[in-house]
């Protein structure tokens, strides 16, 4: 099965290991680099246009679904359980250079997900790039139409554990999200941000010692 999906994909680079019980429907939509690795329990329904550089890492239990696209920098790493929903044909989540995400992360991309090179994302992080419409209407909201908005991470970012980061939001170079946050809003560069909704708490240029 294995060796099957490396035939499989689009493009395939050396040192490609994919680990036995890793489901993929479409893998001729992948284009995979040098040594990538994707651990057992990984499943891909769906169609979404993938891309791989080198050295990306899926450990196990990651899950990806939806048509749009998936474009992943070199030195990326998904711990377990990292769940994309890739949206629709013209959504996309790309990920910059040597970014990791750990276990339980949940990454939307029908508004666009864009983060960017060294960032830092901590357990249990939500990227909510979509939402049910808030406006009573006449139906039920799980019957009405959703709405989305992009979200833009600079380099160097940081997001603690449980945090969530609602859409139409552009998180600038350096920042901190603290954990259980709940961003509403854009930052200014290299800003602490805690609290729900999050505020910013400091500089982190300031040498100030955090609250």
């Amino acid at each position: 099965m294995s060796e099957d999906l490396r035939k499989r994909f689009a493009a395939c680079g050396d040192d490609v290991t994919i680990e036995p019980g890793v489901h993929i429907e479409h893998p001729e939509l992948w284009r995979v680099g040098d040594h990538v690795r994707i651990a057992s329990g990984f499943y891909c329904q769906d169609s979404p246009r993938v891309t791989l550089a080198s050295h990306v890492t899926f450990l196990p239990s990651c899950f990806m679904q939806g048509a749009g696209r998936v474009d992943i920098a070199d030195e990326v790493t998904f711990y377990p359980q990292t769940y994309f929903s890739t949206g629709g044909e013209k959504s996309i989540i790309s990920v910059g250079h040597k970014s990791h995400f750990a276990p339980g992360c949940v990454l939307y991309g029908a508004g666009s997900l864009l983060i960017g090179e060294y960032c830092n994302i901590a357990a249990h992080v939500v990227f909510a790039s979509v939402q049910h419409d808030p406006v009573r209407g006449e139906k039920p909201m799980a019957l009405m139409p959703g709405q989305s908005g992009p979200i833009t991470l600079e380099r160097d970012v940081w997001i603690g554990a449980n945090a969530t980061i609602m859409m139409n939001t552009f998180i600038a170079e350096g920042c901190i999200i603290g954990a259980n946050a709940a961003l509403t809003h854009d930052t200014e560069p290299y800003g602490l941000y805690v609290g729900v909704p999050a505020r910013r708490l400091r500089d982190r240029r300031s040498g100030d010692s955090p609250s």
